[in-house]
């Protein structure tokens, strides 16, 4: 797992992503940030207490995890599949579980909800 700001076009902290309203009913929203350099893609997720973020890129092959589907989450919200060949990591951490994704780990991105409801980038440092 890698750390998403060292990408030259990651969004800086204080970004905001989008309105934490417009997650949808599966809970997942994939956005592109333009930081001035560059689209860079970010796929929200609701969880229990609040939004996880990963680099929306399934880092077995390159492609959005959102790439056929944007229906990626787990009927028990605690897993991201990539619509791409079905690999699995952990919505908690990021981690490969099942399939293509063992050995695998989505880049996760620090976010916070601000008290108008908007999620942006947090200044935390990533799991590792």
């Amino acid at each position: 797992m890698g750390d998403f700001r060292a990408c030259r076009i990651a969004p800086p902290p204080g970004a905001a992503l989008a309105a934490a309203a417009e997650l949808d009913v599966m809970g997942v929203l994939a956005v592109e940030i333009d930081s001035g350099a560059g689209a860079f893609p970010i796929l929200l997720v609701r969880v229990s207490g609040g939004v996880a973020a990963f680099v929306n890129l399934c880092p077995h092959r390159d492609l959005p995890l959102t790439y056929r589907s944007t229906r990626v989450v787990s009927a028990d919200g605690t897993l991201v599949r990539c619509s791409n060949h079905d690999a699995a990591f952990r919505v908690a951490d990021g981690r490969g579980v099942e399939g293509l994704g063992v050995g695998c780990a989505l880049d996760t991105v620090p976010v916070i909800v601000d008290a108008d409801g908007i999620i942006c980038v947090g200044e935390n440092t990533p799991p590792a």
